[in-house]
Order: C-alpha cells, then sequence, then structure tokens
C-alpha cells in the first residue's frame, strides 16, 4: 500500500542520476517496465523496486510500513510493457532485486553522467593506496563506487554508480561494484 508519505522511499532527497530526473521520491517514465526500474534502482545498489500507477519507479531498502495490499489491487499494465504490471492507484507492485557477490574491484572509465542531491551521497576518507580504498569500498554494501585520488591520497566512497557532480572532473582512477 502507498498514500502521499510515500512507503518506499530510497530516493527521497535525490534530485537526478545521470540524466534521469527524479520527482520527490520516485521516477517516471512514458516507457516504464520492470527492467528499466529495476536497472534505475540498481545504480543506488537498492534490494527493492516497486513501480505504481503504470509509470512511477520506487527504490528503498525496506518497504510495507502501510501494509500489505491485496495482489488484485496491482492491476494496471506497465505504460512500457503492457504484458507487464505496474501496481495500481496507491499501490506498489514490489520486486527483490538480487545481486551476485560483487566487488569493488573491476576499474573503469569515469563516468560522464553524475548524481544531484540535496544529501551526501559521496565520504571522502584518507588512504595511502588504492588498495585500501577498495577494502573500505568492499567492507560495506552501501557504496556502489570509489574514486581514488593518488595525488590528494583520498579516497571517495560513492553511493551510487555515478560521482556528485562534485567529484566529477577529480582526478584517480574509478573503480566500480562489478
Amino acid at each position: 500500500m502507498d498514500n502521499s508519505a510515500r512507503d518506499m522511499r530510497g530516493l527521497s532527497r535525490i534530485e537526478s542520476v545521470g540524466e534521469i530526473s527524479v520527482s520527490t521520491s520516485f521516477v517516471s517514465s512514458g516507457s516504464m517496465s520492470w527492467d528499466f526500474c529495476s536497472s534505475f534502482c540498481a545504480l543506488g545498489g537498492f534490494p527493492y523496486f516497486g513501480l505504481q500507477y503504470t509509470w512511477a519507479c520506487f527504490c528503498s531498502w525496506d518497504f510495507g510500513s502501510l501494509g500489505p495490499a491485496k495482489e488484485s489491487d496491482c492491476n494496471m499494465p506497465c505504460n512500457g510493457n503492457s504484458s507487464q504490471i505496474c501496481g495500481g492507484l496507491w499501490r506498489n507492485s514490489v520486486f527483490a532485486l538480487t545481486y551476485p557477490k560483487r566487488s569493488c574491484f573491476k576499474q573503469s572509465q569515469m563516468p560522464s553522467l553524475t548524481v544531484s542531491s540535496t544529501l551526501p551521497i559521496s565520504w571522502s576518507i584518507a588512504a595511502q593506496t588504492a588498495l585500501d580504498c577498495l577494502m573500505l569500498c568492499e567492507a560495506s554494501a552501501d557504496y556502489q563506487a570509489v574514486i581514488f585520488s593518488g595525488q590528494q591520497r583520498l579516497c571517495h566512497l560513492l553511493r551510487f554508480a555515478y560521482p556528485p557532480a562534485s567529484l566529477s572532473s577529480t582526478d584517480g582512477d574509478y573503480f566500480v561494484r562489478g
């Protein structure tokens, strides 16, 4: 079940992820589908995603605070794939995301997309080597990527797979969970 206070609030205070704008606590799309929503929520490592009213996608660490709804209340087809159900009026179709054991040891090109938020979405910690940085990231499932700046001897732990705009021009090695 859902109401205006929102049951699934993982995107609260996130303004954008890459080129996708976040409205209050959800993402809307004229081509919403299970694949779209699950891929979007995976950028933040969320364990759950929910779809509502044919076009809204929610990401969350938990759900169910407003109680369960009858499964038959989720009866609206996704506007991006009519063979899939995307919730109903104030009803979320909720799915779990599972991830294989993923380490932070996959070095990659720094993404050109960034995340905008009114909440902190990155943390900087002193680190002497890239391995020190990667060990910090490996120790917590909360981080989806890291930037190690050898020149500054800093490890930037990233909540999303994209950096905040303030770190997008940081010189360093970028590693993403992989």
